[in-house]
């Protein structure tokens, strides 16, 4: 090649390059890759014979089947409807978690205990258990200024800047604890069992059969545990009732409804919406999460009921209370539709207590129970303390949740 055509050829390389490079098609972005799985281990097949048989697989009894387990101790976990079942306390979508606890030392401490294993859980889960919200208490005329710990005080006008959707009276005052939330229900109930790798049995359990030649109770199964726990709530009458007749622990009906705010209206989400406990009218408010609606119902139950048969359907008459409340609570939802409804029921004792002690005449055999409105929110506590008393025979029952306080007799 000449002088003259290789000066020709390198002055037309630079834009035979820029023309490849403009029609050369862009490197393709490695596709995202799948999230790491966040499914539990497997569960093995439970032995026959263990440390612990726990009866109910609501609440309480998963997280007391949690803790046994971190202890070391072999668990058996029974409910004859299953986890989460529908007609368990337990079973609906979202339950509050109230740090404040009206101001109740004891049961705040409880509350103080259980969210960082709610969390725990809720970080080690595929969906989100614990949803945080504010939650606002209405007071009434008769209340003390007094502040529980994790609340401030608000009036109607301090309110009405923050959460507009909800309306205001400027005089009423509130307490607003902005550490609360909302829990995901059956869906954490599940997710404990699957943390804790217990299997739940469907067996019908009946009271206790202890055998006393080798100091141990005998399962359906013919298998044995040395100690048993009845968190059953309200079947707890069912299973003794001698001990807890209907006047002293009870399964009390609420009608719940979960109204649907419009096509992308968040105001009725948190934080905008914060839950509600409306005690001056005697009603409740979850805030809507997940899409499901925002949920209303009436404070004090209505009826008290077989936990085993009562129909689970909401009524008119109940859904027109939930209307006019709304009207004067939350006016734009007062004509939303309904997008879901149920009857439910909770576990009540006399005293309004949890109940939490020994069978009568059993040393390892506990009862748990009660609390309503509570037990859920502080079930990975009160799990702890059932542990704890199994671990530790000689631990001092809590005087307020003694069965003797329901019963009137001296427990043993």
């Amino acid at each position: 090649m000449d002088r003259r055509r290789l000066l020709g050829a390198l002055a037309a390389a630079p834009a035979a390059l820029a023309l490849g490079a403009a029609t050369k098609e862009p490197k393709r972005k490695d596709p995202p890759q799948p999230r790491a799985s966040k499914r539990r281990k497997g569960v093995k097949s439970p032995d026959k014979h263990v440390d612990v048989a726990v009866v109910g697989a609501g609440a309480v009894g998963a997280w007391t089947a949690w803790h046994l387990v971190r202890q070391g101790l072999d668990v058996r976990l029974f409910d004859a409807y299953g986890a989460g079942n529908g007609r368990a306390a337990s079973n609906l979508p979202t339950m509050l978690y109230d740090p404040a606890q009206g101001g109740d030392a004891l049961y705040a401490d409880l509350a103080h205990d259980s969210l960082p294993l709610w969390q725990r859980l809720s970080d080690s889960a595929s969906l989100p258990i614990v949803t945080p919200c504010a939650a606002v208490t209405t007071l009434l005329p008769t209340d003390g200024a007094d502040e529980p710990p994790g609340t401030d005080r608000a009036t109607g006008h301090k309110l009405r800047s923050r959460f507009g959707a909800i309306g205001w009276r400027d005089e009423e005052a509130a307490l607003v604890a902005d550490k609360a939330a909302l829990l995901a229900g059956r869906r954490a109930i599940l997710e404990t069992i699957l943390d804790a790798q217990v299997d739940v049995e469907d067996v019908v359990m009946p009271a206790p059969l202890f055998d006393k030649k080798r100091d141990l109770y005998i399962l359906p199964d013919g298998g044995t545990a040395r100690s048993i726990v009845y968190a059953t709530g309200a079947w707890l009458t069912e299973l003794f009732p001698q001990i807890l007749t209907p006047a002293r622990l009870s399964a009390v009906r609420y009608q719940l409804f979960q109204v649907g705010p419009g096509q992308g209206d968040v105001q009725y989400r948190p934080p905008a919406m914060p839950a509600l406990v409306d005690r001056a009218y005697g009603f409740t408010l979850l805030p809507d999460i997940e899409g499901r609606g925002v949920r209303v119902w009436k404070n004090a139950p209505d009826a008290t009921v077989d936990p085993d048969s009562f129909d689970r359907r909401a009524d008119d008459a109940a859904l027109a209370a939930v209307r006019q409340w709304l009207a004067g609570r939350v006016p734009h939802l007062a004509e939303a539709p309904v997008v879901a409804s149920a009857a439910a029921h909770d576990c009540r004792t006399i005293s309004g207590e949890l109940l939490l002690d020994r069978l009568p005449g059993h040393a390892r055999a506990w009862l748990a129970g009660g609390a309503t409105g509570r037990a859920f929110a502080l079930a990975p506590a009160i799990g702890a303390r059932i542990a704890a008393h199994i671990a530790d025979p000689a631990r001092t029952i809590e005087p307020r949740w003694a069965l003797a306080r329901l019963t009137g007799a001296t427990t043993t």
